[in-house]
């Protein structure tokens, strides 16, 4: 890098933490550190979670599976971006309606404090982990970028600045400074993309030098294969549904239906992002077929091409989408932390200053912790490898136990929620380390262990009081506040036009379905139906957002 991108880095870096830190006055209650007040508006909602979303771990860790193993690793995001649309629709404006702050607070609501600590402790560590392999891709892409190969130096720099800000403005800092990265991380992609691909002559010169299959969507064998598909698109619903990092920016939206709209618009704007690092991490394929680490594709290719300035401009914008996605998640796990361990434990009613005290002493906490799993993500095989491994044992059976009996089944219980939980994971476990299933077996191991556990535990325990039950299952259908407003959210469909949305967005999941599975008897036609419904699915969602 030439001094005027240093400089330009640096600026960047300051003007985040010093615009971070200006929200510290603005927090004086614990809501406004967890949730900025509850209120966020559509718009601002859709930039965080599209912020938080796009990050370098798709920068470098996608796009240096899209280097090796070609495009199908797409799929990831595409069906996140679904999955958004989906929680967005049918979860979230529940959990909104029942002003939770975080999903083990919702555990303790419909079961019991007991499952609330046991998940709350576990995801302390599972997101501090996520933030060690958000930490590492930076890490990553700086070395290649700048020459300064020293790793610890700059998980340092990384670290403090994300971390001190998020300490001092806790979600107001977070939501502000995400706009602000939102516009700095957009502007360089799209710098990068045009660049890269006019390099390697544009997608004729691309489909020409690429080995065979490279471009091909819905795969019949590879590790990124039909399979693949299917299980992530499961994955991405859990996460939609219960990610602390994510959620954190739903549950401070105005209303329930801004929360529903905020989600289905971050998923759909969010798509074509995919592009913009898969594309240019296939062109690096073409240009420097010969690097022995692929997370380092995109560092390279900017090195090699950019002049200066240009490349201080898009290094601030990736650099900006990383530390959205630090301190949102770290603003997380410390109201994960205060709100389900710190005041369950604690036998008298905190105040407001010690909750706060608390929550900033987490971040500062859970930021060591992501330092100190940034240095075992190398060990693990790379960005992507170690997060499939982490969330393929730990992240479906929540999702099962949480929210699809939680949420469906009044039968469910304390009791089977537990066991289902942790028989789930340890399957997980076994099936990764002493088996060595790959990633989509193992996700289907945990979750069904957890889908069989759960309901046989259940039937053998008492029921829960139905009092309790019925206050989740009325959060269902209305909450007080909207009443009160008359504008309710219907998660059923109660217009005409409503109901012809939602059969929209039906036949979009089946069409989508369709051409994934059709994929494993190597169709031709698989990604053009899967990309389809995908497509269908979309619109279908925005309109019963619209029209409900």
């Amino acid at each position: 890098m030439a001094l005027i991108d240093i400089i330009i880095v640096i600026a960047f870096l300051l003007l985040t933490f010093f615009v971070g830190s200006f929200f510290y006055k603005w927090v004086g209650e614990p809501d406004d550190f967890y949730v900025a007040g509850r209120k966020l508006t559509p718009f601002i909602l859709a930039a965080v979670i599209t912020a938080t979303n796009v990050n370098l771990y798709s920068f470098v860790g996608q796009a240096g599976i899209a280097y090796k193993h070609g495009i199908s690793i797409l799929w990831q995001t595409w069906t996140g971006n679904m999955a958004l649309v989906f929680s967005g629709l049918f979860i979230i404006p529940i959990m909104r309606r029942l002003r939770v702050r975080t999903i083990p607070e919702f555990l303790s609501m419909r079961y019991n404090k007991s499952v609330r600590l046991l998940v709350g402790i576990l995801w302390v560590f599972r997101l501090a982990f996520w933030l060690g392999v958000v930490l590492y891709t930076a890490v990553v892409a700086a070395q290649a970028i700048t020459g300064i190969t020293s790793y610890l130096f700059w998980i340092v720099a990384f670290a403090i600045i994300a971390i001190i800000y998020t300490m001092l403005g806790g979600m107001w800092s977070v939501a502000f400074t995400d706009v602000i990265q939102f516009v700095f991380m957009l502007g360089g992609a799209l710098i990068v993309l045009p660049m890269a691909m006019k390099a390697v002559g544009w997608m004729p010169g691309l489909i020409e030098k690429l080995p065979e299959n490279s471009l091909q969507l819905v795969r019949q064998s590879g590790t990124y294969n039909w399979k693949f598909i299917l299980a992530i698109f499961l994955l991405g619903i859990q996460w939609a549904s219960v990610d602390q990092g994510l959620l954190q920016r739903a549950f401070g939206a105005e209303s329930t239906k801004t929360v529903a709209k905020g989600m289905v618009l971050a998923g759909i704007i969010t798509t074509p992002f995919a592009l913009l690092w898969n594309l240019p991490g296939l062109a690096a394929a073409v240009l420097y077929p010969n690097l022995q680490n692929p997370d380092q594709a995109i560092p390279t290719l900017l090195s090699q091409m950019l002049p200066p300035v240009i490349l201080g401009l898009v290094v601030v914008g990736l650099l900006s989408s990383q530390l959205s996605t630090i301190s949102g998640n770290l603003n997380g796990v410390a109201t994960l932390f205060t709100n389900d361990i710190y005041e369950t434990l604690k036998k008298r009613q905190a105040t407001n200053k010690e909750i706060l005290f608390m929550a900033r002493f987490i971040t500062f906490l859970v930021g060591l912790f992501m330092i100190g799993f940034a240095f075992l993500v190398p060990k693990m095989g790379g960005a992507v490898e170690a997060y499939l491994t982490i969330i393929g044992i730990m992240d479906m059976p929540l999702f099962i136990v949480g929210i699809l009996y939680g949420l469906l089944w009044k039968r469910a219980t304390s009791a089977g929620a537990i066991w289902g939980y942790l028989a789930g994971a340890v399957a997980g476990i076994i099936g990764k380390f002493y088996f060595q299933f790959d990633f989509n077996l193992t996700t289907f191991l945990s979750a069904v262990t957890a889908l069989l556990v759960m309901p046989l535990v259940s039937y053998l325990t008492r029921p829960e009081n139905k009092e309790k039950i019925e206050i989740i299952w009325k959060a269902r259908r209305t909450s007080a506040e909207e009443e009160a407003s008359g504008k309710v959210y219907n998660i059923i469909p109660e217009t005409p036009a409503g109901k012809l949305s939602f059969s929209l967005y039906i036949a979009g999941v089946l069409i989508f379905l369709g051409g994934v599975i059709s994929g494993s008897s190597g169709w031709p036609y698989a990604s053009h139906l899967a990309v389809s419904g995908m497509v269908i699915y979309f619109i279908g969602g925005y309109l019963k957002v619209v029209f409900d």
